[in-house]
């Protein structure tokens, strides 16, 4: 949902490329080449949004992608030149303070020769640190700063050689990296939730406890890719070869809070007689973070071959082949506060007599391995003109292995005397590998026999038979009371089976000038199977989803002036579960509905109207609710009914002048505070924006624009802590040279 809203907004105008140009009006043949407003080619655009919001900032920049203090600088520079005749540069070029949007880009072209480009881009996109809201008390915690960004950055250099009657060479190297901090979905646990809690657990048919404090993960990734590629075609035969080394250095850590602001007393308030427990002496807080990290490298090659046998049939083939390998390292720090006869403790992996270790752990070492061979044949096939069919076949074998033994650090505390002990770590080895073979036959039609009708289809069926074996280590309590931690280890070794099914038909229909329709339908079926031979049937789970729905589109042109687009896409899925030898029950069931008209109106010349409403029912339901009890009482229907509504109008007021005018909204109503027994999660948003604006040109090698708006976003999802409003405003001078 957060992704509609981004993509709402952005329609509005917030964003750097958000121009007053009328291009959709030009097109549609207002206005005469004279009158049009200039398109340059050597060019530079300085631009400024200046920012003023009320409510909070973090909500703001993560909902709109804009920096709370605005953004300015150079929206766009492009320089083009003819160095001789048959050599041309362009150079490429933004750099945007506020919103970290930076390119540099060179592209040199020598005809019948070739092309070569070197360029470096940046951008940031901007997350809020969040948790959820709970409606009994009103709860809201988000970090201590909420206002999280990331910024993704490529380096590349590439090149292509193409001379007449040669095989074509290409050449390319990039540096991607990843670093900041991203909101989680993975929170933490809370108390403070305003339901009561007893001290005897029977009196609690509804748990306080709630996992909406939130987290953040602070990234560092790098990916690197070189790569050589050539194809060439002699006859009716073309060939195509690529060899790549892709490396990967990643370290990304989560960082967490449970129980914030929680410590049991010592000793513990006994279950009878009943008393009611502040939320502040339910748990025990635990902090700190998990990191996980890869550093690998990949060799791959691929080879592809296609020959026309005649006018009517084309054959094709191609191989793969990866060899990857790699480090793996974890990390688990878990620091526990505890109260004690003398105070309270804080422990890193700390645990009490008979009770569980709260995993906190190092990595020894971890190694990873992959090899995946592919292959395909296939032939196109077009028996006549209004008919054609193709046919195809993918393999893979997959073989990986990985290893990633740990070390548990374990430290014991005495409530009684508050001694503490810190114990050896446990070295717990753990161990996977993975043999899987794939195939996937498919097939494909398309007939444009009728007149004004193609029919079209595709079928493909996926495969993949694998064994899995394992073996994972875990630490618990001893089996006697003190200072004691027992590890185990167990094993797995299970047959798993695949099966992907996909289908789809369709028809597009010009029933005449006026009329056009489009129909289509699809089917997936996927199941996936685990049996562990060595257990029998209580070794057995599986897993089986079908999702199936129709989309159909009917455009109807009235007038040369006037168009209606109509859609609808209805989808249901259904998701099946079975356990070792229960019986099979239906775990999810899923139903989207969604309606769509966009108006099309140019009155004259001069003006261009369009319409879009989107209306959508979709809802999600698993098989909680049905388990009964109030300990499976857990989750609800999920419900993400909204509906979304814009407004454009343009017009020439002169030769020199073009105006818009745009009105967005977007609601969702979905949210119900009654439902304590679970997290309120539906969403309730509303967001509204409204701009008005006027682009001008100044001469033949300058023209400005500028937009002034409102936008107020309101959360009831939030309880109304993220709601932000204000002024918008934007304003450009293009430059051409």
């Amino acid at each position: 949902m957060q992704a509609k809203r981004i993509f709402l907004l952005r329609t509005a105008g917030l964003m750097a490329g958000a121009t007053l140009a009328l291009s959709a009006l030009r097109l549609l043949g207002a206005g005469t080449d004279a009158d049009a407003l200039p398109v340059f080619e050597s060019h530079i655009k300085v631009s400024g949004r200046p920012a003023s919001v009320t409510g909070d900032k973090a909500a703001y920049q993560s909902g709109t992608q804009q920096p709370k203090a605005g953004a300015y600088g150079i929206e766009e520079f492009r320089f083009t030149r003819e160095l001789s005749k048959d050599v041309s540069l362009q150079v490429d070029g933004r750099a945007l303070s506020g919103a970290e949007d930076y390119l540099a880009q060179f592209r040199l072209t020598k005809n019948e020769v070739g092309t070569s480009e070197v360029g470096y881009k940046r951008f940031r996109t901007f997350y809020g640190g969040f948790g959820g809201f709970f409606p009994t008390n009103r709860f809201w915690a988000p970090l201590t700063n909420p206002k999280l960004s990331t910024d993704r950055a490529t380096l590349w250099a590439k090149g292509t050689v193409a001379l007449p009657d040669r095989p074509v060479f290409h050449f390319g190297y990039t540096n991607e990296l990843r670093n900041g901090r991203k909101d989680s979905t993975i929170w933490g646990d809370t108390d403070f939730t305003g339901i009561p809690i007893w001290s005897s657990n029977s009196l609690n048919p509804i748990s306080a406890n709630r996992k909406i404090i939130p987290s953040y993960v602070e990234l560092g990734e790098r990916h690197e890719t070189l790569e050589a590629a050539m194809s060439h075609t002699i006859g009716g035969t073309t060939f195509d070869l690529r060899l790549a080394n892709d490396r990967v250095n990643n370290l990304d850590t989560r960082f967490f809070n449970r129980y914030p602001g929680e410590l049991q007393p010592y000793p513990n308030i006994p279950s009878t007689p009943a008393t009611l427990k502040s939320p502040s002496v339910a748990n025990n807080a635990i902090s700190g973070f998990d990191q996980q990290g890869i550093s690998s490298n990949a060799l791959s090659f691929t080879g592809k071959v296609s020959t026309a046998l005649s006018d009517q049939m084309t054959v094709y083939a191609g191989v793969g082949y990866q060899n990857m390998d790699g480090d793996i390292s974890g990390a688990r720090i878990n620091t526990l506060s505890i109260m004690t006869a003398t105070g309270v403790k804080y422990l890193v992996g700390g645990f009490v007599d008979r009770g569980r270790p709260p995993y906190s752990y190092q990595s020894a070492g971890g190694t990873m391995t992959a090899k995946v061979f592919t292959g395909n044949v296939g032939v196109d096939y077009k028996p006549s003109k209004d008919l054609s069919l193709g046919a195809a076949v993918k393999g893979e074998d997959l073989t990986t292995n990985a290893s990633n033994p740990v070390n548990y650090l374990n430290t014991h505390v005495n409530l009684a005397t508050g001694v503490v002990t810190v114990l050896s770590p446990v070295y717990s080895p753990n161990y996977g590998k993975i043999h899987e073979k794939s195939w996937t036959p498919e097939v494909s039609a398309r007939y444009t026999g009728f007149k004004g009708i193609t029919f079209y289809g595709t079928a493909s069926y996926r495969t993949a038979p694998a064994d899995e074996t394992s073996t994972y280590s875990s630490v618990g309590p001893g089996a006697v009371a003190g200072p004691i931690v027992s590890s185990s280890s167990a094993s797995y070794a299970n047959r798993v089976k695949e099966r992907h099914d996909n289908y789809k038909m369709g028809a597009n229909w010009r029933v005449s000038s006026y009329v056009m329709l489009r129909g289509e339908v699809f089917r997936k079926d996927h199941m996936n199977s685990f049996y562990d031979a060595a257990i029998g049937a209580t070794g057995r789970y599986l897993l089986d989803t079908q999702t199936e729905g129709f989309q159909l589109t009917a455009t109807v042109r009235p007038l040369l002036t006037l168009a209606f687009t109509t859609r609808y896409v209805g989808l249901n899925a259904e998701m099946h579960t079975t356990v070792d030898a229960a019986a099979e029950y239906q775990s999810a069931d899923s139903k989207i509905h969604q309606f769509g008209e966009t108006i099309d109106w140019t009155p004259n010349s001069q003006v261009y109207v369009q319409g879009n409403l989107n209306v959508v029912f979709d809802t999600t339901s698993t098989s909680y609710p049905r388990a009964g009890g109030n300990a499976n009482i857990v989750l609800h229907n999920a419900d993400n009914n909204y509906w979304n509504a814009s407004v454009v109008a343009g017009f020439v007021v002169n030769k020199a002048t073009d105006a818009q005018v745009q009105f967005t909204c977007y609601r969702a109503d979905n949210y119900d505070a009654s439902l304590i027994a679970t997290t309120p999660s539906g969403a309730g948003i509303k967001d509204y924006t409204a701009t008005i604006g006027l682009k001008h040109k100044f001469s033949d090698s300058m023209a400005g624009a500028v937009k002034v708006g409102y936008f107020d976003s309101r959360c009831d999802t939030t309880g109304g802590f993220t709601n932000y409003k204000g002024p918008l405003f934007y304003a450009s001078v293009d430059y051409a040279f």
